[in-house]
């Protein structure tokens, strides 16, 4: 039961975003700026509802959790392994480290020296795994968007593969 809850508010946390964005670019939202003689300047926001952003709404918190229970190959993670500089350059230093050395010393046409390329690691600290998560991020964010906007289509799909089964 907490399980179920937790779930429900971390989708409408999610969604959240995904609506707001939704209120920008349909003015629900309407920021405004303007500077006085003095160059003081100000910001006024003002939210104009109409009836597609009840709609939105009820999108939201109703039909969003619901679609994201019944089709989570929506929302499923891609493990995506984005090949950064640093981990080629462990992989060639690796590479290189197999093929010349002997006896635990790295030789290069016969001088012997401790290698100056030593890692401390098997592998670098790079910005690989961070990309594949805000992908993952991204893609959950514009999979929100979609299914708010298009909540009724997804409703009918589920339907219709309930019957079909």
């Amino acid at each position: 039961m907490f399980k179920t809850i937790f779930n429900y508010i971390v989708t409408i946390i999610w969604g959240f975003f995904a609506l707001i964005t939704i209120f920008y670019f349909n003015e629900t939202i309407q920021v405004t700026s303007s500077t006085t003689a003095m160059g003081q300047s100000s910001m006024s926001f003002k939210m104009v509802y109409n009836y597609w952003d009840y709609y939105f709404i009820f999108s939201l918190l109703i039909l969003l959790p619901y679609v994201v229970h019944q089709i989570p190959i929506l929302y499923k993670k891609h493990v995506s392994k984005i090949d950064t500089y640093k981990d080629r350059a462990m992989k060639l230093h690796n590479q290189d480290l197999n093929q010349n050395h002997t006896n635990r010393v790295w030789s290069v046409s016969g001088s012997h020296m401790n290698n100056p390329y030593n890692y401390s690691f098997s592998s670098t600290q790079s910005y690989g795994d961070l990309s594949g998560s805000l992908l993952n991020l991204l893609q959950k964010y514009l999979v929100n968007i979609i299914v708010i906007i298009f909540a009724p289509i997804f409703i009918v799909f589920i339907i219709v593969r309930k019957f079909v089964k």
